[in-house]
């Protein structure tokens, strides 16, 4: 079964209990993620340990997802 899910986290996110999950967008193709990052003054690392918290949420999250 297919679905679609949104996973955004904020810089200066405490963990992934900070992280909203809700539905996605349809991508080119099936099974597959796009990273998107709106970045001004965010470090490599911040972003790195943005990504990771991202991974444990998903970790944690029911899957399929269902938002």
């Amino acid at each position: 079964m297919a679905f679609t899910a949104s996973f955004e986290i904020k810089l200066g996110a405490g963990d992934k209990g900070d992280v909203t999950i809700g539905a996605g967008a349809a991508e080119a193709a099936t099974d597959q993620m796009t990273l998107n990052i709106d970045a001004t003054k965010m470090s490599k690392g911040e972003a790195l340990l943005l990504v990771e918290k991202l991974g444990h949420a998903i970790s944690a999250a029911d899957w399929p997802v269902n938002a």
